[in-house]
């Protein structure tokens, strides 16, 4: 069958940075539905996108549908005609219905029996035509983090837009969306090639693009962007600063990047240099340059849209603007080394963390009492957790983190320093608020471990108390991204603490400042918790692996061990035998039952036998857990399957007689005890 390439171009106003990933992913999604649903192939499908433009280009698709057969079925064949093999009311009104005679109705074998029904062929439709029906829908199903309708139009649209070109072919393919007719007509860069050009060959409109100083592949872009910026560093004898996420934004607000160095004065170097570095991110876009020795070197390298006629004059235009902003960093730096951190604590009862929760002040007192508690439970020194405590949100009330708020903890880690504080209680300051976003490194000191935690737990303990939990897609406190900041922090340091224990001393230092959080408990945060654990590992582990872990320990770091080795074990010819002994140990015993003690007398040579064996081994076993060697314990609760299949097929566990049922039923309890310290094996599955 003939097959045509398709190209899809959506030209737009300049679309931000963070639009252009999600929205092309969303086109390339959308449109191989349009062919699975369409019965359609295509050999390959690329995407490529700008601030100005949505490209989408498949090649190889049929120019139409394949021809299929349909099967209809109407009434039963007993009910369609009647036992002379004449056709019912019922068989005249179905086929009539479908526009055929009834004589020309066949029978269909269904899993219900036979039935009447017709066969007919349904000629495949045109693909362009398809094309001309379906695009639209897709152009308006573009999710962006915010839309809006632009002008008299009724689409809601990331930005508005200027041109569509659909090409199936050498075709236009023809639609209308909001006003906006399809054409074959593209567009170069906005400034070097504004002007209209036919799109006539698919396979060459990336590169005729690229003639009209268009560079579309997003990969390319950041590679030019990327390689550029390093040439300049090394040519003013430095190195560019590593910045992926800014690599990302800036190559996806330019068309045709040309990468710039400048410069600023030395003065500057005088802030934190995190100062510059974040105001050349964040306000500007700069990439910041080091030297051979790691020092921040006052050089920059911006990314223009063009090359420019005179490159000088905009680099002056660039210093110019960068000057201002660092003129300011150093003025507010000056004027806030003129009091020490510890004198702005007080001027926190006039910030609110929240208006159910109180102001930054009550929270930070609640910080001073759960961040020592915290340390204690891991090692670490609770007068110094204190000190990071009281100080963890002086700098809220800085004139550098009021203009520059990305440098919040940044500046209470510089400003603590130079007051001469502890340089560990300086760098918990800063190592509350980690990780920052999915890759970022975890809290590392003792203090800021405990400090991270405090921060966390009682943003999680607050919200849920006061009915502002998560739902959906609607985390507005980002309490999603604190529990995961918990878990990493528990797990990357090897940090063995019940989260438990933690959210309830949470609750109660709310409680003991007068706030009733009575929308929730310390259990409802513990599964929260739990739940973010499972979505993280449920992509490496079963599903009934993790659940049963995490139904019997709330210590995070040791589940996740438990669980890699249950999963090893898996692997292991002995898991079944494992996990064969421990449910037939456990399904028996009722839910209610409770053993009178752990003493127990036997009369039975098998009673004795088990218990006997189990003894012999409990202690090993809890051992084995208490020192974290998983896969011994589970190996060794598997050398009792001889005494458990001994016991279980000479015995009548359920016996009539009571006394002999609940002795039976203790010594069963007493091992499933030990055994549950591991996971509930009930709810594993072979």
């Amino acid at each position: 069958m003939k097959a045509e390439n398709f190209i899809l171009e959506i030209g737009t106003e300049e679309l931000p940075a963070s639009f252009i990933e999600p929205a092309l992913k969303s086109i390339k999604e959308q449109f191989k539905k349009i062919l699975l649903d369409s019965k359609l192939s295509t050999e390959s499908l690329e995407i490529f996108g700008t601030p100005r433009r949505l490209i989408l280009i498949a090649s190889g698709i049929p120019t139409k549908q394949p021809d299929r057969e349909e099967i209809i079925t109407g009434p039963a064949w007993k009910a369609a005609f009647d036992e002379n093999g004449n056709p019912t009311r019922a068989a005249e009104g179905f086929a009539r219905s479908k526009g055929v005679s009834a004589k020309e109705l066949i029978k269909i074998e269904t899993e219900k029996g036979i039935y009447a029904g017709i066969k007919r062929t349904i000629k495949g439709k045109e693909t362009r035509n398809i094309l001309s029906e379906k695009i639209p829908e897709l152009i308006r199903s573009i999710p962006f983090k915010k839309s809006m309708r632009w002008g008299n139009g009724n689409l809601r649209f990331g930005r508005p837009i200027r041109w569509i070109c659909a090409i199936f072919g050498k075709e236009t393919v023809p639609f209308s969306i909001d006003g906006i007719e399809s054409s074959n007509l593209s567009r170069g860069h906005r400034f070097l090639s504004p002007e209209p050009f036919d799109v006539s060959e698919v396979d060459d409109f990336i590169s005729e693009l690229e003639s009209r100083y268009v560079v579309a592949d997003v990969q390319k872009r950041k590679s030019l962007i990327l390689d550029g910026a390093k040439d300049l560093a090394e040519k003013a004898g430095c190195v560019l600063i590593d910045d992926e996420d800014l690599l990302e934004e800036v190559t996806n607000l330019v068309e045709f990047p040309y990468p710039m160095l400048g410069s600023f004065e030395e003065r500057f170097l005088q802030l934190p240099e995190e100062v510059p570095i974040v105001v050349m991110k964040e306000h500007q876009r700069y990439f910041s340059v080091k030297d051979k020795n790691g020092k921040l070197k006052n050089y920059f390298i911006a990314v223009a849209n063009i090359k420019p006629p005179e490159e000088e004059l905009i680099r002056h235009g660039y210093e110019k603007v960068l000057r201002a902003r660092l003129s300011d960093a150093l003025f507010f730096f000056n004027e806030d080394r003129k009091r020490k951190l510890e004198e702005r604590v007080p001027e926190l009862k006039g910030v609110i963390f929240h208006d159910k929760l109180g102001t930054m002040f009550e929270k930070v007192e609640r910080l001073q009492k759960l961040t020592p508690k915290i340390a204690e439970l891991i090692e670490g020194n609770s007068e110094k957790a204190e000190r990071a405590a009281f100080l963890s949100k002086a700098d809220l009330v800085t004139e550098m983190v009021k203009e520059f708020t990305e440098l919040q903890g940044v500046m209470g880690k510089n400003y603590a320093l130079l007051d001469g504080e502890d340089r560990e209680v300086a760098e918990a300051i800063f190592e509350q608020y980690l990780p920052r976003f999915s890759d970022d490194q975890t809290a590392k000191t003792k203090t800021g471990i405990a400090l991270s935690l405090a921060e966390k737990f009682d943003n999680i303990v607050g919200f849920f108390g006061v009915g502002l939990k998560p739902t959906g897609s609607m985390d507005p406190f980002a309490l999603r991204r604190n529990a995961i900041g918990i878990i990493k922090t528990l797990t990357e340091n090897g940090i063995l603490i019940d989260i438990m224990e933690i959210a309830t001393l949470a609750f109660n230092i709310y409680e003991s400042q007068g706030k009733k959080l009575s929308e929730s408990n310390p259990e409802d945060v513990v599964n929260f918790i739990k739940e973010r654990l499972k979505t993280l590992l449920s992509e490496k582990f079963r599903q009934d692996t993790i659940d049963a872990v995490l139904d019997v320990t709330n210590n995070i770091t040791d589940a996740v061990e438990r669980i890699r080795a249950i999963d090893e074990l898996r692997k292991d010819e002995e898991f079944e035998t494992v996990l064969l002994t421990m449910r037939r140990v456990m399904n028996i015993i009722p839910p209610d039952f409770h053993a009178t003690s752990n003493e127990i007398e036997t009369d039975n040579e098998y009673e004795r036998q088990l218990l006997e064996a189990f003894k012999t081994i409990k202690e090993e076993i809890e051992k084995d857990i208490k020192r974290g060697d998983y896969k011994s314990a589970l190996l060794r609760i598997g050398s009792l399957k001889r005494n458990v299949d001994l016991f279980f097929d000479n015995v009548m566990v359920m016996d009539k007689n009571e006394e002999i049922k609940h002795r039976r039923l203790s010594i069963l309890k007493l091992i499933s005890e030990t055994l549950s310290q591991f996971a509930n094996f009930r709810n594993i599955r072979s």
